[in-house]
């Protein structure tokens, strides 16, 4: 039985972990993993209020943030996708640069080149990287809410 919550509770942060990646359907995975303890152990003493609230949950967070990420970027100047990819590859770059050249050549270098490029649309990337972490937030605490339930009313009760 000990070997079963661990390896519930593992999958549920792993479901958890998966909340911040957009095209990954964390609350999704969290939800299985409860109905799945719910079958092996019986779910005769849980109340009904349980499996409501997390379905409930999990459509709040997957289509009422997705539905806001789509408000919070619709009208932005860069896409999602190039505001994401912009900021980890120019971050890499610096790395690769500053492992190559040193760290004082290698930033500034990279800067010079590459940096100069990046300022005029910094204002517009900032802007869409906050909405894109402010949904994945939300994401994380309905995921955390949920797993939070889970192991009250679920774990220790049953």
């Amino acid at each position: 039985m000990l070997i079963i919550k661990f390896v519930i509770i593992l999958i549920l942060f792993i479901g958890l972990l998966c909340t911040l990646a957009p095209r990954l359907y964390g609350t999704v995975i969290i939800l299985i993993t409860a109905g799945v303890y719910v079958i092996i152990i019986g779910w005769h003493s849980l109340p009904l209020w349980v499996p409501v609230s997390l379905l409930l949950l999990t459509l709040v967070a997957e289509l009422g943030v997705n539905g806001l990420r789509y408000f919070l970027t619709r009208h932005s100047e860069v896409s999602k996708i190039y505001s994401v990819d912009t900021t980890v590859c120019n971050l890499a770059g610096i790395l690769v640069s500053d492992a190559l050249l040193g760290s004082l050549i290698g930033m500034t270098l990279w800067e010079v080149l590459v940096g100069k490029t990046l300022f005029p649309r910094l204002d517009s990337i900032g802007k869409v990287l906050v909405r894109l972490i402010i949904t994945a937030v939300l994401r994380l605490f309905c995921g955390l809410i949920m797993i939070i339930i889970i192991v009250k009313y679920m774990m220790y009760s049953l």
